[in-house]
């Protein structure tokens, strides 16, 4: 029986389940931060804080982050071959409740269709979040089946397919943020499996010459009409747009007024508090934390998210079992990506493309998404550690005999 035991939880990862525990508490503090109202001057105690500013948000993180633990267990009962053993099913049910959303979930924000709602209640769930680490199993089930790595386009044609139906049924919502989550993720894995060199740069090459076509079309769509070429021309220059450029902007000077050591959890006169960064708890959320803490305290996190990728990766060299290292592989590079795209955006080397801080920024899904993944390692962690040792186990006795 290779169900999830006491005993087992020996094997239990503890530094990497502390250094996510560690960003998670930092993030509710920043999230009180960027949704705390204007002060004429900064609290003297904690308590004068907590009792002059709304904890609504920061109470529903840390609730999420529990949640999230809760979900990260459960993910544990079962092994993870199991979910391997499953992984058409999960990709069938994966296109099938991203079809059902598309057909359903009411346009929200941004003409987006992206969220299912819970009965009456406003609150709601996104599917294509908790999609990421069905495709993250199924990527990896993939890949740790093939008995030769990818050397022909046919091939590599079907793996592009397998991928880009839950894909174009995110681009449809339209959230071209996640879509380039399922992408980064399938790109790792492809360039870890072994696949030819001459056909990724002949691929590469490919793609340049068609994105000739798509720039010249965006260029004669006005900028009005199309809110994703905004964005993108917004990165280029952003002061030739200033109003829709206002968010970026004011970001930027968020991060440039916290100085060496910030202004503090609540200041007067911060960005956070005047409300001059519109999502400032969940997409802008670094804005915050560098005003706040400081060029340190935005190169403390900086740290710890180096420290968390490190650590998946040192993990996954020592899974012997390939679908396990596959599935680690495969939320390493969902939580680079996101954290590479969420601080470039914010500092202005990337365009906009709402993508939350992983741990960090405000929002359930996410957070339960990225806690079910930290799940998934844990899983394929323990499992791997407790076969090591039977196995040591087995050749000592043998060696006794």
């Amino acid at each position: 029986d290779n169900r999830l035991t006491r005993s087992m939880m020996r094997y239990f990862d503890w530094p990497l389940f502390l250094i996510v525990v560690a960003i998670s508490l930092f993030g509710i503090v920043c999230v009180f931060s960027a949704t705390s109202s204007e002060v004429t001057e900064t609290p003297s105690t904690v308590m004068e804080m907590l009792e002059t500013q709304s904890i609504y948000y920061p109470r529903l993180q840390f609730i999420w982050l529990l949640v999230g633990i809760a979900a990260m267990m459960i993910v544990n009962i079962l092994p993870y071959q199991v979910y391997g053993r499953y992984s058409t099913w999960i990709y069938l049910g994966n296109v099938a409740i991203l079809t059902f959303t598309l057909v359903v979930a009411e346009v929200g924000r941004g003409g987006m269709q992206a969220f299912l709602r819970i009965g009456s209640s406003e609150r709601g769930f996104q599917p294509s979040e908790f999609g990421k680490v069905a495709m993250i199993i199924c990527f990896a089930k993939t890949f740790s089946d093939r008995k030769h790595t990818v050397k022909k386009l046919s091939d590599f044609l079907m793996l592009t397919a397998y991928m880009a139906i839950p894909m174009v049924l995110i681009v449809f919502q339209p959230d071209f943020g996640t879509a380039l989550v399922y992408v980064a993720v399938f790109c790792v894995m492809i360039f870890i499996s072994g696949t030819d060199a001459k056909l990724l740069l002949s691929l590469a090459g490919c793609l340049v010459i068609l994105a000739i076509p798509v720039w010249y079309a965006m260029n004669n769509t006005s900028a009005a009409e199309n809110f994703r070429l905004t964005r993108f021309l917004i990165w280029l220059d952003p002061e030739s747009y200033p109003d829709d450029a206002r968010q970026v902007i004011n970001a930027q000077i968020a991060v440039g007024s916290g100085g060496l050591f910030g202004k503090g959890i609540i200041s007067p006169g911060s960005f956070a508090s005047l409300g001059y960064i519109s999502d400032d708890h969940t997409d802008f959320i670094f804005a915050i934390v560098c005003e706040s803490f400081g060029l340190v305290g935005g190169f403390a996190l900086v740290g710890a998210y180096m420290l968390l990728i490190a650590r998946l990766i040192w993990l996954a060299v020592r899974v012997e079992d390939p679908y396990g290292a596959y599935i680690i592989i495969g939320v390493m590079a969902m939580l680079l990506f996101h954290i590479i795209e969420n601080l470039c955006m914010v500092i202005g080397l990337l365009p906009v493309t709402g993508i939350p801080l992983p741990f960090v920024s405000y929002g359930g899904s996410n957070m339960l998404t990225n806690m079910m993944a930290i799940g998934l390692v844990e899983n394929v962690v323990i499992r791997s550690k407790r076969q090591a040792q039977l196995n040591r186990t087995s050749n000592t006795r043998s060696y006794s005999l």
